[in-house]
């Protein structure tokens, strides 16, 4: 049986730009239900697979988390529309500030419940290759695996004891369309699934029609 695929999103502020669009309006068509990790930082970068520990975070979860960085944004802009973007996920002032600003090597990423804030998670930015120029294996390896594993401790607690996620909400049936169980019945008028009758439980009685200057009121 194969793993969830990873669920990994980089949006460079350089591609924003040259789509025109805010972070917002970038971050929009990436967030869903599921629970998200998101992190808006300034640190650039070369390759979007060797970001730690974003990449393996995305990784280890597969699809449980959806791992979202948006990188590489101006201070100017990443003040104004990481903000703004915050903002509109209905995270508090003191949360955003934290999140848009750096603590020397300490980054902070947002953890999101059906789009919806859950916790302030500290993080980190590096980006590093299995082996140096030299072939020689990083020697930051040891401790960047140290600061994940501890990054991804904290995350599974937490997704532990998030509530379960909140059914859809039912959807609203149709002028005469059945409301039809399991066993094929119309819970609202009885009737089988084969039955080419409205249903009289959801039929919206017409009303009379008004003329149209029946709705002109004078002073």
């Amino acid at each position: 049986m194969g793993y969830p695929q990873a669920v990994y999103t980089v949006i460079p502020w350089f591609a924003a730009r040259r789509a025109r669009r805010s972070l917002w309006q970038m971050l929009q068509p990436a967030l869903t239900d599921r629970p998200t990790l998101l992190a808006v930082v300034g640190d650039k970068y070369t390759s979007e697979d060797k970001l730690r520990p974003f990449a393996p975070l995305a990784e280890r979860f597969g699809g449980r988390l959806h791992v979202i960085l948006a990188a590489e944004w101006e201070p100017e802009d990443r003040e104004r529309e990481g903000d703004a973007a915050l903002r509109e996920l209905g995270v508090v002032p003191e949360a955003r500030r934290r999140l848009l600003r750096d603590e020397g090597r300490r980054r902070f990423a947002l953890l999101l419940r059906q789009k919806q804030p859950a916790a302030v998670i500290e993080v980190f930015f590096e980006e590093r290759a299995l082996c140096g120029l030299d072939g020689r294996p990083d020697p930051r390896g040891a401790e960047i695996a140290r600061r994940e594993e501890e990054i991804v401790r904290r995350i599974d607690e937490l997704l532990v004891r998030l509530p379960p996620a909140a059914p859809p909400p039912p959807r609203t049936l149709q002028p005469g369309e059945h409301d039809f169980s399991p066993l094929g019945l119309c819970r609202l008028c009885g009737q089988g699934s084969s039955s080419l009758l409205a249903c009289p439980g959801t039929k919206r009685e017409e009303t009379p029609r008004r003329d149209r200057f029946e709705l002109i009121e004078l002073d």
